[in-house]
């Protein structure tokens, strides 16, 4: 007979899974950090039922996760945590991040001209100097008949002063330019202008003072740049692949091992192995497992609390991790609302680990998560990478799932 607290299946009406009726006692109690405009929400919605609703009804989604990580039952927590980090790993499986390298940081990138800033080709016809010269005449005659027009209108004694002041400046510009005056000058530009259109004019750029110049500082910022990316290389640890790889495989294992049974092993389990990569989402999970459990020396002669807020805090920064993560087909917006959605029938206990534990297989061990990272770091599918614990009689055991010895919510 299936142990009946691990099913709860019976709560699938009310958001049964939540500590705190009210959102001040989550506040008080939990060290919820809501913000100004959060406490004046709750001040409206006092309840955590109705305050959770409403805060979805507004599309409010990293607000209601945030109030979820810190008002769920703590094991409820850690499960759903879990189950966030198998969707995001779902996730990439299907659509990995683009690999990054490192030598291409600050590396110029090529400009490539978009194709409707391009010429359009076929549009190049001959061009004929004498027709363009002829339909430039044409229409300084016409302009010029247009505007002796117009100076009809002109009061003649108004025209005769200024025609004479035309006069005056035309003759200083005919001493200067041989007899020419501004308009013979301005239409000898304009037909010069005509001829010279449409004709190629040979600049050597290879060989210009700005192309050398522009090369020369190129090649000096390309070399710090090259500089740079050798003092980073030489700072920065070598990344084991393989070794990740296990932690993180490792760090599933012990987290749902927790889940299933939270007793001092397994806490201390998930220390051990977050300690190696709280950087990942893996290890960052294995972490606020560890946190859940409510004391922070287990196996110690003496308990030491975990602090109010510390497990809140924790999951509220792994959500964070897991909606920033680079690649999958979500963005950051999409995952809240997925982790919202499945928080939401954690809290309800429609989602949880009891399904998974009469079937014998945790959720991850079936879905071949990091096939991509094992093609990365060359690693066999069955090489071992399960951790190891200690049971109570002093035995090596398995960090894998087993039935559970204990059952209860921290």
């Amino acid at each position: 007979m299936a142990n009946v607290s691990n099913q709860l299946d019976w709560m699938n009406k009310h958001l049964v899974l939540l500590q705190y009726k009210t959102v001040n006692e989550a506040v008080e109690q939990e060290m919820f950090p809501a913000t100004t405009d959060l406490l004046e929400l709750a001040e409206k919605y006092p309840n955590s039922e109705d305050f959770l609703h409403e805060l979805e009804n507004r599309k409010e989604y990293k607000d209601a996760c945030s109030f979820l990580a810190y008002n769920l039952h703590h094991r409820a927590a850690v499960w759903w945590s879990y189950i966030c980090v198998i969707d995001l790993l779902k996730e990439l499986k299907k659509a990995p991040a683009k690999p990054r390298d490192i030598d291409d940081i600050g590396k110029p990138k090529p400009f490539n001209l978009p194709d409707w800033a391009k010429k359009p080709e076929g549009l190049d016809q001959p061009y004929d100097v004498d027709k363009k010269l002829a339909e430039f005449r044409d229409y300084k005659d016409k302009a010029f008949a247009a505007h002796q027009e117009r100076l009809k209108n002109i009061d003649p004694e108004i025209r005769k002063s200024c025609e004479e002041a035309i006069e005056i400046v035309m003759q200083e510009v005919r001493q200067k330019h041989g007899g020419k005056d501004l308009f013979d000058l301005l239409n000898l530009a304009c037909e010069k202008v005509v001829r010279d259109h449409n004709q190629d004019f040979v600049i050597d750029v290879a060989n210009s003072p700005i192309t050398k110049a522009k090369k020369e500082l190129q090649d000096k910022i390309e070399a710090s740049r090259k500089e740079t990316i050798e003092t980073i290389k030489a700072a920065l640890p070598k990344v084991d692949l393989k070794a990740k790889l296990k932690n993180k495989r490792s760090a599933l294992d012990s987290v749902y091992s927790y889940i299933v049974s939270p007793d001092e092993d397994n806490a201390n389990n998930c220390i051990k192995i977050g300690n190696k990569g709280p950087d990942t989402p893996e290890g960052l999970l294995a972490l606020v497992a560890f946190w859940s459990f409510g004391d922070l020396a287990p196996k110690g002669t003496v308990v030491v609390k975990t602090p109010a807020g510390l497990l809140g805090n924790g999951i509220n920064s792994l959500l964070l991790m897991l909606a920033l993560a680079p690649g999958g087909e979500k963005k950051l917006k999409e995952r809240y609302e997925t982790y919202f959605k499945l928080g939401y029938d954690v809290a309800a206990g429609k989602n949880n680990w009891s399904k998974s534990i009469e079937e014998g297989k945790a959720p991850h061990a079936e879905l071949n998560l990091y096939e991509n990272l094992e093609e990365e770091a060359a690693v066999s599918k069955d090489e071992p990478t399960q951790t190891q614990s200690t049971s109570p009689n002093g035995n090596a055991q398995s960090s894998a799932p087993a039935k559970p010895i204990i059952n209860r919510f921290k």
